[in-house]
Parts: structure tokens; sequence; C-alpha cells
């Protein structure tokens, strides 16, 4: 006796978004302990000269930059932890990478939005800390 059996082919899709000549497959952030960490991926990488990391604390539309990394090539995994100090009182923070070509042009990821909780271990020990100074 045959069984006859369905096989459920179940395949993910990665969402590649093109910037200029650049392919962004993702750009996530998380929240860590006394940090957010972001990460992104990227396929096609041509003329690409770096990243610059901007972050907007409580609005939107208020970017500084934070940091910088050299594009490293096509196909590549990055990350930048942005280490929070305790006086900032924000706890959601706006992020965009700013991808500069080697003739100086350039665009703008999307934003995405990380929400930081600060343990309240972490919380009390800074009080502390805040009183001795």
């Amino acid at each position: 006796m045959n069984k006859l059996y369905k096989i459920l082919a179940i395949s993910f899709a990665v969402l590649t978004v093109i910037y200029a000549s650049t392919e962004l497959q993702y750009f996530t952030g998380k929240n860590e302990t006394d940090s957010i960490l972001l990460e992104w991926k990227t396929g096609l990488e041509h003329n690409l000269n770096r990243f610059e990391i901007e972050r907007s604390a409580s609005e939107p539309n208020n970017f500084v930059n934070i940091g910088s990394l050299n594009a490293i090539g096509n196909n590549s995994y990055y990350y930048f932890r942005d280490q929070l100090s305790l006086q900032n009182s924000a706890n959601v923070y706006y992020y965009r990478l700013k991808l500069v070509e080697h003739n100086g042009s350039y665009v703008y990821s999307q934003t995405i939005t990380v929400t930081h909780v600060i343990s309240s271990v972490r919380d009390t020990w800074g009080s502390i800390k805040a009183i001795f100074r």
C-alpha cells in the first residue's frame, strides 16, 4: 500500500531595498543592557565608501551622527553598538544609515525605532553613583 504525503514548503524571502547602487538586505536594532545594537547586511555595494550612523532621541527629525563604518564589500554584515549614558532620559531612539558613495553623494536608509529599557538594578546603581559625584 502506497501512502501519499503532502509536503508543505515554506520559503522566506529577504527584503532587499536598493539605495542608489547599494542593496540593503536588512537594518535592525535591539535593546541591550546599556546599549542598542544596530545590525545590517548588504548585497551589492557598488561605489559605496562608508556608512554613517545617525540617531535621534525621542523625536524622528533631529538626527545627529554617532559613528561611521567603512564599507567592506558585497554581501557584508555590519554592526554598531550605541553606548547610551544614564544621563540620557530618552527611551525611544530613531536610527538611520547614511550611505555615502566615493564621489560624496549619499542617500538615507529607512528609519528604524528602538525602545531602550534600563534594568531597575542599573537604574538604581546610576542614581547611587550620582549622589556621590
